[in-house]
């Protein structure tokens, strides 16, 4: 799903990661637009992975299929080879990505929240 938070005119936005407490599983990710006060944030919490720099810029969060999650977990390490794409979602693990130019912002948590 396209632009999964509802943030209009996504690529004009900066995301910041304020703050990441991997021990805890929670990340917020702080949201403004270029030349407007207006501040916005996204938690995350059970954060199982987070790949990407710490700030870039556009905001245009996509929620992957179940099968991109279970792949991404995968190659971190997360879990076993034999964990289906059915346990992932009975698990509540969900794939949120941004493409960038040069990579992709990529995070599995259990919710996220604007």
């Amino acid at each position: 799903m396209n632009n999964v938070f509802v943030i209009q005119r996504p690529e004009t936005i900066h995301c910041v990661v304020m703050s990441y407490e991997w021990g805890k599983g929670l990340m917020t990710v702080k949201l403004s637009r270029q030349n407007s006060p207006d501040i916005q944030y996204i938690r995350f919490q059970g954060v199982e992975v987070f790949a990407g720099p710490m700030q870039w810029d556009g905001a245009n969060f996509v929620l992957q299929p179940a099968a991109s999650c279970l792949e991404v977990l995968q190659l971190a390490g997360r879990v076993s080879e034999f964990v289906t794409e059915k346990e992932i979602q009975e698990r509540k693990l969900k794939l949120y990505t941004v493409d960038l130019p040069q990579m992709s912002v990529q995070i599995v948590c259990h919710v996220a929240t604007k």
